[in-house]
């Protein structure tokens, strides 16, 4: 065919569909249609259960949202024993201002402790899975080894406790 036998793009005939001889523009891709084949695996129903394991048993502990809570409680209460313990010395205010900031550390110390634990928990847990799956456990581990809640918590609890100290060194 040469140019004078084609006629010009105003002058053809629509049709339905494009001409498979005709070589794709250039410049534009195409995908190739796929012929039709069947499925990789055929569905058809289980006819066996798979088998669960069954939990792993150890020394992991499961702790409720309210394990914090409980052991702040557990510190406050042995703070306010050691402030009972000590109230017949205090005498001055930066004694009795001591004690105060004893038992707000104590309470903050018994809170950090749950959350520790929770904390050692869930690394122990990517250790156990990094073999199923470390993509996840790599992900984590800018979370897990930051400043958590738990090490904040710790942190002011002995900074609070070391004030306690402190205001009575004067």
């Amino acid at each position: 065919m040469s140019e004078s036998d084609v006629p010009p793009p105003g002058d053809q005939p629509a049709t339905s569909a494009p001409a498979e001889s005709a070589p794709p523009l250039e410049g534009v891709a195409f995908a190739a249609p796929e012929p039709d084949r069947p499925p990789a695996q055929p569905t058809a129903p289980e006819t066996t259960r798979p088998a669960v394991a069954p939990r792993r048993a150890g020394p992991m502990t499961r702790m409720g949202p309210w394990a914090p809570v409980a052991g702040g409680l557990l510190g406050t209460v042995l703070g306010l024993v050691a402030v009972l313990l000590l109230l017949g010395t205090a005498e001055t205010y930066r004694e009795r201002l001591s004690l105060v900031l004893l038992v707000v550390g104590m309470g903050l110390l018994g809170a950090s402790g749950p959350l520790l634990a929770d904390e050692v928990r869930v690394q122990r847990r990517g250790v156990h899975e990094a073999a199923v799956r470390p993509a996840w456990v790599e992900a984590t581990a800018g979370l897990v080894n930051g400043l958590t809640p738990a090490r904040l918590l710790l942190l002011v609890s002995g900074f609070v406790l070391f004030l306690a100290a402190y205001v009575t060194r004067g």
